[in-house]
């Protein structure tokens, strides 16, 4: 198995939209077995934070103010992929895991999860968790589900870790899948979370 490396950034970084309020990124993105566990080592990025085990009771029609879930997003689409699943983490436990919330986030985290492992070459593991996320996901597809074309995701998230069924790991960049949500217009979507969020 090749070294461990760092997540690079995205390209074009800085023009990537923020959902949430919290802009705020971590010293680094955490790949397991390089550099220290985020929370549990004193030189963590994230030592000493509260990690929430449960989330306030939530439902969907609440995505726009719901900051796990649009942090989660910003993390993700930073390829923070490790701490994005923490974000989403609370937002999945707070819910029974049959239900259409628990199953939605779920599925953002195993997608994060795949990606994750894709980048440390783990190709069964990272095959096995997209699987499990599509599936998760696949009962809201042809929809908007908390702000999320669902269907999109999916296709880029497919197509992307395709030719690793070919043997070929396809690397972190402009191919990666992001997330974007409520339609076309970023900037118009953003001003409307910021006023809900107010």
């Amino acid at each position: 198995m090749p070294p461990l490396s760092p997540i690079p950034d995205p390209p074009d970084m800085k023009s990537l939209p923020w959902y949430g309020k919290t802009r705020a990124l971590p010293a680094y993105r955490f790949v397991p077995g390089l550099g220290p566990h985020p929370i549990r080592d004193p030189k963590g990025h994230s030592h000493r934070a509260i990690r929430a085990q449960a989330h306030p009771p939530w439902t969907p029609d609440q995505w726009k103010t719901l900051e796990a879930y649009l942090h989660g997003i910003d993390l993700f689409n930073r390829f923070f992929f490790w701490e994005a699943h923490e974000a989403w983490e609370a937002l999945w436990k707070s819910h029974p895991p049959r239900s259409d919330p628990a199953r939605f986030i779920q599925g953002l985290i195993n997608t994060a999860a795949a990606l994750l492992k894709l980048h440390m070459q783990e190709i069964p593991s990272s095959r096995k968790l997209w699987r499990a996320a599509s599936e998760q996901l696949a009962p809201f597809r042809n929809q908007l589900w908390m702000g999320l074309a669902v269907d999109r995701l999916v296709s880029e998230a497919t197509a992307y870790l395709h030719p690793i069924e070919e043997g070929t790991i396809p690397a972190l960049g402009p191919g990666t899948p992001t997330i974007r949500l409520g339609g076309a217009d970023p900037l118009r979507l953003n001003r409307d979370l910021n006023s809900a969020q107010d």
